[in-house]
């Protein structure tokens, strides 16, 4: 029951973020638009049902880290609703924070997984689009897209002959689910 009213409240909180950050103005267009690229990895969790959708749906929340140009190092925490009967497709929401703590909010628009081959050793790769909506301090006012991509390890990690930069990969949480590394590239005003 604690966990329903945590899930819940936490949801709920990502939501009005989401929706404060919609409902924000954009940067006027004559805002040059900034191109990005950045390396992530994280930590998948697989954390219950997705409230206010079928049962079938998963609710995940994905923590990881990294750095982008413009956003120098960066921390987040996604949380996506997937339908695991659909081959994974989904959507989401997110916040990712900067070092200074400035923050960009993001909606995951597509998911898609498709899974690897283990007789081949081929991974599981996953690419999905983002529209980056506002966010606090110097992206208040942010609007822009992106598209990431990349591959699932499991909790032992990525497939023989992937080099991670060290740097980016902590060591996998005890109770992760799936660990992941992945780009971004993308341009946005603010």
């Amino acid at each position: 029951m604690k966990r329903t009213l945590a899930l819940t409240t936490v949801l709920f909180l990502f939501s009005t973020l989401f929706i404060v950050g919609v409902c924000v103005a954009g940067p006027p267009e004559s805002t040059p638009t900034k191109p990005f690229v950045a390396q992530w990895t994280g930590t998948l969790y697989n954390v219950g049902v997705c409230p206010f959708e079928p049962e079938r749906y998963i609710l995940t929340v994905n923590f990881g880290q990294g750095s982008a140009t413009v956003l120098g190092p960066a921390s987040f925490v996604f949380m996506y609703c997937i339908d695991p009967t659909l081959s994974v497709p989904g959507y989401g929401w997110g916040v990712v924070t900067t070092a200074n703590g400035d923050k960009l909010y993001a909606r995951i628009t597509h998911l898609t997984v498709t899974p690897g081959d283990p007789v081949t050793g081929t991974p599981t790769t996953w690419s999905e689009d983002e529209d980056l909506l506002g966010g606090t301090g110097r992206f208040e006012n942010a609007r822009g897209e992106s598209k990431s991509s990349g591959i699932w390890g499991s909790a032992d990690g990525f497939p023989i002959g992937f080099t991670v930069s060290p740097e980016l990969l902590g060591p996998p949480a005890e109770s992760g689910v799936q660990n992941w590394i992945g780009t971004t590239t993308g341009e946005f005003r603010f």
